[in-house]
């Protein structure tokens, strides 16, 4: 027999294994209108570009011999390729065997990507999907084998960008992947937790449900644990190839540029009209977002959590910046915890990844109230100034209107050492709204006096004038009171001035957070 046909005589049986993987029956998975893991992989990956990693690997011996039955791949696709032409490596866990489980063999697939990730430094995507450990290992001693699966996870979080998309019901220690994403979108019909219904019902007679205990609306409106919901499958992939274009391979290295027809100096007159001069009247931020950045586009992170504050990813002449605006139509723009858990995260992500801050600032305080305080918004309002103050990346903060209390350190504030802080003709700064000011100072005196409704109101006007922006241009504690149309113009000369990062903090090894 010549060499050739010996070799692919030796071949074949590979072959005939991988073919074997490719006829699965996933047709009960496609009828619920979900993909096979192998299917997002391909769905995620430019053409022709995946390499799989361990496609033959099986379950391990104690798995099989606990219980017994076939686990292709060992329930986990793991593998690298190019998304838009750029690396990015993927672990996508298969439910339709044992659940999806972590099991012995499919975490050293995954730990052999981490490690080449470790060493060449490109992006990981999870798809996430299973129950947790697998039992059928984890039951034995054996279970505490040597697997950094966490450790390993942890060390590149700050790295390379991390996104963790849940993509069906993801249980334990699936669940605790989320925590380490830099970006977490969520199916509709999702949902993750910590234990599973049965194990709450069993163990302290909860009956509850997947959805009422961890659905995906939950998490991305109240916990904050999940960054966006998308519809389904194809959505999903489609947000994560949107969010990684904004992102450089590693903290190394600068975010990608974006080419842009959209002019530099290009005047937004419309934002003469969008914010009310009156500051009893709200507005849609999003609306000078969009105006302000390149070709109207930005990719917004938690839009359904914390809503009295925007947070999203855009570019500016082509330079991806994080903006941060107080919402007026939601609360009044006002910080309340979870406003700050969204900001603090925000702030972080962008100064790991080298992506310019610019805070839009239009806010009347941190909210107050008998539940925030018990809850920690002195704590979570602190976290917010120690985030502002540990970044190392350009910030640059535009004056919009109101600039009340502490909160307007918060917002980047000149006490926090801007790049660049202009403001707008109509802004107001002031530790205290006018009104407030008035009450809290002359209440008791104006509630004796016949005319005190009618002094009220003079007095309110003549600390509103004192509250304008006028003094504080004079003393030089802005650096320019601008056009609102020039706006965009601004930011961007800003950022061309600005470098990519300013120094950190040289003399501790790391400082003790708020929280």
């Amino acid at each position: 027999m010549h060499n050739r046909e010996t070799m692919l005589e030796a071949l074949q049986p590979f072959l005939d294994k991988k073919q074997a993987l490719d006829d699965i029956d996933y047709s009960k998975r496609h009828a619920k209108g979900m993909l096979s893991a192998r299917e997002r992989v391909d769905l995620l990956f430019d053409d022709d570009t995946f390499f799989e990693l361990a496609p033959l690997a099986r379950e391990s011996d104690l798995a099989h011999n606990t219980k017994p039955g076939e686990t292709p791949r060992d329930g986990i696709v793991v593998g690298y390729g190019k998304v838009n032409g750029r690396m990015v490596g993927v672990a996508a866990y298969d439910i339709e065997f044992r659940g999806g489980s972590m099991g012995k063999i499919c975490e050293w697939k995954f730990n052999r990507l981490k490690r080449l990730i470790e060493e060449q430094g490109f992006p990981l995507v999870i798809l996430s999907e299973g129950t947790g450990a697998r039992l059928e290992e984890e039951v034995s001693s054996q279970g505490a084998y040597d697997n950094p699966q966490f450790a390993n996870l942890s060390a590149l979080s700050g790295y390379v960008p991390i996104v963790v998309a849940v993509m069906g019901v993801c249980v334990g220690g699936h669940a605790n992947l989320t925590a380490l994403g830099d970006f977490v979108p969520m199916t509709k019909s999702s949902s993750m937790m910590i234990a599973g219904p049965p194990l709450l019902l069993s163990k302290m007679g909860i009956d509850t449900t997947l959805e009422e205990l961890g659905g995906a609306k939950k998490h991305v409106e109240q916990s904050g644990m999940g960054d966006l919901l998308v519809e389904n499958d194809e959505a999903c992939i489609a947000s994560i190839k949107e969010f990684l274009a904004y992102l450089p391979n590693n903290c190394n290295e600068l975010p990608p540029t974006r080419p842009s027809r959209d002019r530099a100096d290009r005047r937004c007159d419309e934002l003469l009209e969008v914010v009310p001069a009156d500051l009893r009247f709200a507005y849609d931020i999003k609306k000078v977002v969009r105006s302000i950045v390149d070709d109207g586009e930005f990719f917004e992170f938690k839009p359904s959590f914390g809503q009295n504050v925007v947070t999203c990813l855009a570019h500016l002449n082509g330079r991806a910046v994080g903006v941060i605006a107080n919402q007026p139509n939601h609360m009044s723009g006002t910080l309340d915890i979870k406003a700050c858990q969204k900001i603090c995260r925000f702030i972080n992500f962008c100064d790991v990844y080298g992506i310019a801050l610019v805070f839009l600032q239009d806010i009347p305080g941190y909210y107050p109230g008998p539940q925030s305080e018990l809850d920690g918004i002195i704590r979570w309002s602190t976290r917010l100034l120690y985030e502002i103050e540990h970044s190392t990346v350009p910030r640059l903060t535009v004056m919009l209107r109101k600039a009340f209390g502490l909160a307007h350190y918060g917002m980047n504030s000149l006490g926090m050492k801007p790049d660049l802080l202009v403001a707008w003709p109509m802004a107001s700064f002031s530790a205290i709204s006018p009104d407030d000011a008035v009450q809290i100072m002359f209440g008791k005196q104006l509630a004796k006096m016949e005319d005190g409704e009618e002094r009220k109101q003079e007095l309110i006007e003549e600390f509103r004038a004192k509250t304008n922006i006028l003094p504080a241009a004079q003393a030089a504690l802005v650096d320019d009171v601008i056009d609102p149309a020039d706006t965009r113009k601004i930011l961007i000369q800003g950022l061309e001035m600005a470098k990519a990062r300013r120094p950190g903090h040289a003399f501790k090894r790391r400082g003790i957070t708020p929280i």
